[in-house]
């Protein structure tokens, strides 16, 4: 019965109960916050790359939107030449 009794409460605590151990070890506390900073650094990356590809991908938008209403202006032109003729 003793054994049931540690088995259930390991089972109810088991998710902090290596945090709670490892919360006093310096070494793991230093690990953490350099993982911690280094998801940010990541991170901050991703976004700065994602900004860029965002920014090209805004300016072929720009210049497919230039030569569309190029087209547009030069159908126009060739329109009116013919009903002018």
């Amino acid at each position: 019965m003793e054994s049931q009794k540690l088995e259930d409460c390991y089972s109810e605590h088991s998710s902090t109960i290596f945090s709670e151990m490892l919360g006093e070890d310096e070494d793991y506390q230093r690990l953490k916050k350099a993982k911690i900073a280094a998801e940010k650094a990541l991170q901050s990356v991703i976004c700065q790359e994602a900004w860029k590809q965002y920014l090209a991908l805004d300016e072929i938008c720009n210049e497919l939107e230039c030569a569309r209403y190029k087209a547009m202006y030069l159908a126009g032109v060739a329109d009116y030449e013919k009903l002018s003729k």
